[in-house]
């Protein structure tokens, strides 16, 4: 199932909350929540941005990084990422 970008969105947070709560570090967290925010101001959805160039894509909008845009990635293409993926 190809998530939308609101659904991302919301996993991402999800997941900066779960950190936060788990004492995580505070910049990975921010991390999290700024993709979020990112992915909800793209124009165009993250499933057709990967279609179209990967993950160099997603890298290229501001606050995505590599390891951000490998799990924004596989959240758009119905991929759950593994534990390891999100705390890269």
């Amino acid at each position: 199932m190809i998530l939308t970008n609101q659904e991302i969105a919301k996993k991402l947070r999800e997941h900066a909350s779960e950190m936060a709560r788990a004492g995580n570090n505070l910049y990975r967290v921010r991390a999290f929540r700024s993709a979020a925010m990112a992915v909800l101001g793209l124009p165009n959805e993250v499933a057709e941005l990967v279609a179209r160039g990967g993950t160099h894509e997603l890298e290229q909008v501001p606050g995505i990084g590599k390891s951000l845009a490998t799990t924004i990635a596989r959240y758009a293409t119905g991929h759950t990422p593994t534990s390891g993926d999100l705390a890269a």
